[in-house]
C-alpha cells in the first residue's frame, strides 16, 4: 500500500531464524494496514498487484490469497504427517 515500506523479501534468507523474522515483519505490516481502515478511506484508490483498487477490496483480495497459500501449506505438512493448526484439537 501506498506510504508503507515493502518488507524485505525472505527468499534470500539462509536460516530458519532469518525467515521467521521476515514472517513476522510481513505479519506486522499487514496487521497495520487492515488496522487502518476505515469507513472513511475504504473506498480510497491504491495501488495493488499492479493496478489501482478500492482500500477495502485490495485488503480482500490479500486475505483470499493468504487463505489460497496456507491451503497448500496444509497439503504440504498433510504429506509430511504433520497436523495443521487449524487442525490440532482445541484446548
Amino acid at each position: 500500500m501506498k506510504g508503507v515500506a515493502k518488507p524485505a523479501d525472505p527468499s534470500d534468507k539462509a536460516t530458519k531464524a532469518d525467515i521467521v523474522a521476515a514472517l513476522r515483519a510481513s505479519d506486522a505490516l499487514c496487521d497495520a494496514a487492515f488496522a487502518g481502515l476505515t469507513d472513511a478511506n475504504a473506498t480510497a484508490p491504491v495501488k495493488f498487484w499492479g493496478a489501482t483498487h478500492p482500500r477495502v477490496s485490495a485488503l480482500n483480495m490479500l486475505a483470499e490469497h493468504d487463505g489460497e497459500h496456507y491451503g497448500n501449506l496444509v497439503t504440504y505438512m498433510r504429506l509430511k504427517g504433520l497436523v495443521p493448526p487449524t487442525s490440532e484439537p482445541r484446548k
